[in-house]
């Protein structure tokens, strides 16, 4: 059996997890590291699978080969993860193949990985784009929040993902939003990051755009694009319901207001019969 041969490339990746060694609450920042290296090393399936089970004496040499490669990958991938441990974690860990001491360390150290989720999925859910900035950045910070709740054990579909991207979108992407529903389109997160920035260009070269801007100190709003009678439309029930909403919110604040004025100066209220 040959002796695997470290290059340099490989001991200059793995200085990046001996940096900070395991301790519990940096699992996850860890993790991320470890899967960096052994997947440099072509190493890291180690990770994802137990070590098959001892293969009888009559099986193909193939299969013997593959089964001691793994062996043998998951040996040295052992030793690094314990090389980067805290010497109380090296102590727990120290007989266990590369597989099993992983998934171990994900549930002695679950509850940081679950807060790490709520976090992610929170940054997700309350990303909002502003108006103005490029859709681009906007729709790579969302997709970078899905891989990463996948990475975690949350993973979004493709059609739940775009909806809550369409969802953060400002209000001069309303057209696209409303014609991307309409037509019930199902696409990929690429594919609508490439839609976006197409919808983006036409948006600037049209001029709608809602964004103020200042010019010698006055602040203007820029004229919007007249739409189409289709979209008038909606944008007129829209504010229609926004009105209505906040002409009930005031009635309703008006009649508390009077409702506590008259407790004040009766002291109660006595409602009768008639």
């Amino acid at each position: 059996m040959t002796t695997p041969t470290v290059t340099t490339s490989s001991l200059t990746i793995r200085s990046i997890i001996k940096k900070e060694k395991l301790s519990g609450p940096n699992f996850l920042d860890w993790f991320r590291q470890l899967r960096i290296v052994l997947k440099h090393e072509k190493k890291d399936y180690v990770l994802d699978e137990p070590i098959p089970r001892e293969l009888p004496a009559n099986a193909p040499k193939a299969s013997k080969d593959a089964r001691a490669k793994r062996v043998n990958d998951s040996t040295e991938a052992a030793c690094i993860m314990l090389a980067t441990m805290t010497p109380e974690l090296q102590k727990t860990f120290e007989f266990h193949e590369a597989f099993e001491m992983i998934e171990k360390l994900r549930v002695k150290f679950q509850i940081q990985a679950k807060q790490e989720r709520f976090e992610t999925l929170n940054a997700f859910i309350g990303c909002e784009m502003a108006e103005g900035s490029y859709v681009g950045t906007h729709v790579l910070k969302m997709k970078a929040y899905v891989e990463q709740l996948a990475r975690l054990g949350f993973p979004f579909g493709d059609e739940l993902a775009t909806d809550v991207i369409l969802a953060s979108l400002p209000k001069s992407f309303n057209q696209f939003v409303m014609n991307f529903t309409m037509n019930e389109w199902e696409r990929t997160i690429n594919e609508l990051h490439y839609m976006l920035k197409n919808a983006e260009a036409n948006i600037k070269k049209s001029g709608n755009n809602p964004v103020l801007m200042i010019r010698e100190g006055q602040i203007s709003k820029k004229k919007k694009a007249k739409l189409p009678r289709k979209a008038r439309e909606v944008e007129r029930v829209k504010e229609s319901l926004l009105l209505l909403t906040q002409l009930l919110n005031q009635s309703l604040l008006l009649t508390l207001i009077a409702f506590t004025a008259m407790k004040r100066d009766t002291g109660s209220i006595t409602v009768t019969n008639t």
